[in-house]
């Protein structure tokens, strides 16, 4: 199968190449930042119906949100690598703890070890005949997306691969003394 089609028109025109999308969705930069409103029981003094007195200046738009934060990404990504090192049996789950937050550290870690108990059982069925292959499917990304629903703080979605088996993974981390940690980890 070829990657590109190449359409040779007769003349000195240059050929024309229809290339595959690529895999991965591009940048959102329209959806304007939440406005947070709160409700007062009463207007505030000197205000009207209509709005502010006239000495407020009105507010300025906020800024569009254009996705996570490089620092967010480089968090997820590290902690997705670990999390797949430690489902494929690289790692013990208990090296999830020191990413965690203490007080959510042994929910995070006891999920890693559902997920690395179930990737386990999974090769021992898989097996054809009763015989073993040379080397199990090791567990593989897929996709990632993530969001940074406010700074300091990022949600990830993660599809995994295991041989014919798809896996999801969602987890959230949060920005705790200058260093990302581990609140909640899902696999599905």
């Amino acid at each position: 199968m070829r990657s590109t089609i190449e359409i040779a028109p007769t003349g000195s025109r240059p050929a024309i190449r229809l290339r595959p999308v690529p895999r991965s969705e591009p940048p959102f930069d329209d959806e304007p930042a939440p406005q947070v409103w709160t409700p007062s029981p009463r207007p505030a003094p000197g205000w009207t119906a209509d709005g502010p007195p006239p000495s407020v200046p009105p507010q300025q738009a906020l800024p569009a949100v254009t996705g996570a934060s490089g620092d967010a990404r480089l968090a997820v990504r590290r902690f997705v690598r670990l999390c797949v090192e430690v489902l494929n049996g690289f790692r013990p789950a208990a090296h999830l703890r020191r990413v965690s937050l203490p007080g959510h550290a042994a929910d995070v870690v006891a999920q890693g070890m559902v997920g690395a108990r179930r990737v386990a059982e999974l090769r021992k069925t898989s097996r054809p005949g009763g015989r073993s292959p040379q080397r199990p499917a090791p567990v593989g990304v897929i996709k990632v997306v993530l969001c940074e629903p406010r700074p300091g703080a990022v949600e990830a979605a993660v599809t995994l691969v295991t041989g014919e088996r798809s896996w999801a993974m969602a987890f959230r981390l949060e920005m705790h003394q200058q260093a990302w940690s581990a609140t909640t980890l899902l696999i599905i």
